[in-house]
């Protein structure tokens, strides 16, 4: 009889961190090359504040912006187009995609947000109706760099950490319940 040899627990563990890393840190990548933010805008008496959150995942920040006081607000346009490289002796096209962006100007500082072209000119028209308006205390914009690549292909990439914590956490909870003696286990019992 052939002895099957079991893997190591060691390498039980690596896998387990190797799936988890890859499970968690490609959609945080996919996220983060095209990421989203969340643009906060704050009315304290005679001036605004402006906080751009931009995250991973949607929702975990990894940089925050902040405009105190912001004094005025501008866009711009960065156009794609088609550029040609050479790689390998052969000629190749690259479409490049257009880029916006939403510049907050403060009196030392001028930040950079990322919005989509597509969306730009509402959200300049949102933000500058904010400045306008004396009686408007708080403003939240939730804006997107590119909608194909950052929200598509990102919150499919992010379906899976969110279905691996939703197990996860279903485990968790039956595993507490069951201590407190609140669900009851069914064994598979033999006769």
């Amino acid at each position: 009889m052939a002895q099957t040899r079991q893997p190591s627990r060691l390498l039980n563990i690596f896998l387990q961190i190797f799936a988890l890393v890859v499970c968690f840190g490609v959609p945080a990548l996919v996220t983060a090359l095209s990421p989203v933010s969340w643009i906060t805008f704050q009315r304290h008496g005679d001036h605004i504040s402006a906080q751009a959150k931009t995250c991973l995942l949607f929702i975990i920040p990894f940089k925050t912006i902040t405009v105190d006081p912001v004094l005025s607000l501008d866009d711009r346009t960065k156009t794609g187009g088609v550029h040609k490289e050479r790689r390998s002796g052969r000629d190749h096209q690259v479409n490049l995609e257009s880029e916006g962006f939403l510049i907050l100007h403060g009196p030392e500082q001028e930040a950079e947000v990322s919005v989509t072209p597509h969306n730009l000119e509402a959200v300049v028209q949102k933000s500058q109706a904010f400045l306008a308006d004396s009686q408007a205390s708080e403003l939240k914009l939730f804006v997107v760099s590119n909608w194909k690549f950052g929200v598509f292909c990102g919150g499919l990439a992010t379906l899976l950490p969110v279905f691996i914590l939703g197990t996860y956490g279903y485990l968790l909870v039956r595993i507490l319940l069951r201590r407190l003696g609140l669900i009851s286990v069914k064994g598979n019992r033999r006769p």
